[in-house]
């Protein structure tokens, strides 16, 4: 009898967004810790672990939290203003107005929330393992 793979497809979506992220730090050799987590997260995904769903909320919570707070933190901080206007005008990115990627930041970042809260991903996350050796 074959196995049935019933993964959502949001979810997959998430799980290649993160591969990708962290394979691309990986390659770059930016925040290799950080990518190496995110790799294990990925990795958790599939064991349908309860502790990684709210770990996923968490973070998404975190990313919307870091997008919202950016533009205020750019502007009481000169230092990390000169930074990211270093790195911006070095970047690809440099034609396109900062205001836009703030907003696809925070439009990503609120669509990552809402998918990580819908049912069927909620629903996904069920298992809930006890290390009890002892029963």
């Amino acid at each position: 009898m074959p196995i049935k793979f019933t993964m959502p497809n949001r979810l997959i979506l998430l799980c290649i967004v993160y591969s990708v992220l962290a394979l691309t730090a990986l390659v770059n050799g930016v925040a290799v810790v950080p990518a190496l987590l995110l790799l294990m997260v990925v990795l958790s995904i599939f064991a349908k672990q309860q502790a990684t769903g709210w770990i996923l909320r968490g973070l998404a919570v975190f990313i919307l939290l870091s997008v919202s707070m950016a533009p205020y933190l750019l502007q009481q901080n000169p230092q990390l203003a000169q930074a990211w206007q270093t790195w911006w005008s070095n970047s690809v990115l440099a034609t396109v107005p900062q205001w836009a990627i703030f907003a696809a930041a925070l439009l990503l970042s609120m669509l990552h929330l809402w998918l990580l809260f819908t049912a069927k991903v909620t629903q996904w996350f069920q298992r809930k393992n006890s290390f009890n050796i002892m029963s």
